[in-house]
């Protein structure tokens, strides 16, 4: 019989033993999702019911042929094509945008009606394609759309601009003490420097010039200086004008007449003189002194500013949760595995073979370069054919009108060939 003692050891033996295989297991990745033979991607928690939810084979061969369709391409090109890779990338990142936005949508309680698509459809079928249901239908087919996945993408635009709406406050709070805070900080901002209006003749030749200047000592109304400035000056912007160049600033032209400009008081007529450009006569029609915009002027401005700032800043940090957040729930198959996949390929060794025999570093390995999302353009416009890899780039066009670079490449429609243009 054995003793209690040694069957407690058993059993603590093989309880070690399960707790050993569990840690392994999950730094080995078992346990995680895996897309079966049909799927090339799936995504946790991204279903309506919380659950899984998958990229198809199906969608992306789809997917694959709507790109090159809208890059004018008659068909996919074969995977040896340099065009190939540009093209897969692009329709693997839109499936993949897709699911991630439709997921975050789920995880905020936004969801988009039929209605809501049928309004929106309606009103590109009468601003696009003026109400020509034909023309829409030749758009779907030349594109390579059915009308449901036209729908499907309407649905899709609704809900990257109610995630918009819900990750971006419409008017951020900005205090008076930010706002002159900004002002005393930013002071350049709010000097405005001399200008000047300034009639100017300028001749090919030194007689012409002085031609010009005998005619202007007889009369320099501004009837006069129109007649000149047409028969004299060679300059083709102020020729039609009668010679006037408004809002100078100095040091915005050639180095003679910029000096002559700034020097002259107003009124007078100046020259013949040379520049770089040809022989000179002007004449300063008036003058408005530099100035400090007062921090009650530029109030409005400022608070623009910063709330600009702040709207940019909130962007930016969603842009990073965003795509921390779906990349860590997406888990896609063997030749898919991007940087957008959980379970993608560890970088690449910034050792390569080069640097390894330049400088001794250790393991050197090819460079891999990381796959990002493809672009696509709003419904009705078209993108730019792709000219090698297609990237999005993290940051957020100043001003910020939207959601970051990442959620405004949800693939929308594009036209086909002669579908009209907005």
């Amino acid at each position: 019989m054995k003793s209690p003692r040694r069957n407690v050891a058993g059993i603590g033996l093989g309880v070690l033993v399960v707790a050993l295989f569990v840690i392994v297991a999950v730094a080995q990745g078992i346990g995680d999702p895996s897309p079966s033979g049909e799927e090339i991607a799936v995504v946790e928690d991204a279903s309506p019911d919380g659950g899984e939810a998958a990229v198809t084979r199906e969608q992306f061969d789809t997917e694959l042929e709507v790109v090159a369709s809208r890059q004018g391409l008659e068909e996919v090109p074969p995977e040896d094509d340099p065009q190939y890779e540009a093209l897969r990338d692009a329709a693997f990142g839109d499936l993949l945008l897709t699911v991630w936005v439709r997921g975050e949508a789920e995880d905020r309680g936004i969801a988009v009606s039929e209605e809501d698509v049928d309004g929106e459809l309606d009103q590109i079928l009468e601003q696009q394609f003026n109400g020509n249901e034909r023309r829409f239908q030749s758009f779907l087919e030349d594109s390579g759309f059915t009308e449901q996945s036209a729908r499907d993408r309407l649905e899709l635009q609704l809900l990257t601009n109610a995630i918009q709406e819900d990750v971006i406050p419409a008017e951020p709070d900005v205090s008076e003490d930010q706002i002159e805070q900004y002002y005393e900080a930013n002071p350049e901002q709010f000097e405005q420097p001399e200008t000047r209006n300034v009639r100017v003749i300028q001749a090919e030749s030194a007689a012409d010039a002085q031609e010009a200047r005998d005619l202007l000592d007889e009369d320099d109304s501004q009837r006069s200086w129109r007649r000149v400035a047409r028969d004299l000056s060679t300059d083709p912007a102020t020729q039609s004008v009668g010679g006037l160049r408004q809002g100078v600033v100095e040091g915005q032209s050639e180095q003679a007449l910029d000096a002559e400009m700034f020097r002259a008081p107003e009124g007078e007529l100046v020259g013949p003189f040379e520049g770089e450009a040809g022989h000179y006569v002007i004449q300063v029609e008036q003058i408005s002194p530099a100035q400090t915009v007062t921090l009650e002027d530029a109030r409005d401005q400022i608070r623009q500013a910063i709330a600009g700032q702040e709207s940019q800043q909130v962007a930016q940090d969603f842009q990073t949760e965003f795509v921390a957040k779906w990349t860590a729930r997406t888990f896609c198959a063997e030749g898919f595995r991007t940087d957008r996949c959980a379970n993608a390929d560890p970088p690449a060794s910034a050792c390569t073979e080069e640097v390894a025999e330049q400088q001794g570093c250790p393991a050197p390995v090819p460079s891999i370069r990381p796959i990002e999302p493809g672009t696509s353009a709003p419904f009705g416009q078209a993108p730019g054919k792709p000219q090698g890899p297609l990237t999005v780039e993290p940051e957020v066009p100043e001003g910020v009108e939207g959601l970051p670079q990442e959620l405004q490449q949800i693939p929308q429609a594009p036209p086909g060939e002669g579908a009209p243009q907005p």
